[in-house]
């Protein structure tokens, strides 16, 4: 074979495998984009993906504080705003399409029984008052809820100070979650581990 025939087919080879190799990245990124945070962001559809292979635990912030909003609160100034409930409902729905069997839980705050509760339209909601320390304890109360819920998916709603410290802990990432942000984890064998933000919105 000739040196420039040589040349061209080596050229093609790599033209090919760079194209293979870009459309890969692209099918990849319609599944799992990443924040600016640096997080790998999880939609809805790629978690019901995710809670078919295993249980997973999604954390998230309460909605809307009443008293930290000029809008109408729900009911009690210490909880959420209605349209903060009305938010919560919204993700609730969206969240239920693509998985609809889940252990809810929350912290003792009004703010977050609250959310959960609109959230869930109703379901069993289970209260741990463990999940408003959002020190290294939150993880021995993570592990506890689990333990409680062995084998199914669990739905934590806490605060936005615990997402940090989760965010940070696990994959020095810098988090500021927003009312309704939501982080996605898993246990293996007693261990947590950070997947992913949840881009639900």
């Amino acid at each position: 074979m000739l040196p420039f025939a040589r040349t061209s087919l080596s050229v093609r080879r790599k033209s090919v495998a760079i194209f293979i190799m870009l459309a890969l990245v692209a099918a990849l990124c319609s599944e799992l984009a990443w924040s600016s945070s640096g997080l790998p962001r999880i939609d809805v559809k790629t978690l019901g993906l995710l809670a078919k292979q295993r249980p997973v635990i999604v954390l998230f912030r309460h909605a809307e504080r009443c008293d930290r909003s000029d809008n109408p609160c729900l009911s009690d100034k210490t909880g959420i705003t209605l349209s903060g409930a009305q938010a919560a409902r919204a993700l609730g729905k969206t969240f239920s399409a693509n998985i609809k069997e889940y252990d809810l839980y929350s912290s003792s705050a009004v703010r977050t029984i609250q959310s959960a509760s609109w959230f869930s339209g109703g379901k069993k909601l289970t209260v741990d008052k463990n999940m408003l320390s959002c020190g290294r304890d939150i993880y021995r109360a993570m592990n506890n809820i689990i333990s409680r819920s062995p084998d199914k998916n669990v739905v934590i709603f806490t605060h936005n100070h615990c997402l940090s410290r989760i965010a940070e802990d696990k994959r020095g990432a810098n988090v500021d979650p927003d009312y309704l942000d939501g982080l996605v984890m898993h246990a293996d064998k007693g261990r947590l581990f950070l997947d992913g933000r949840l881009a639900a919105r």
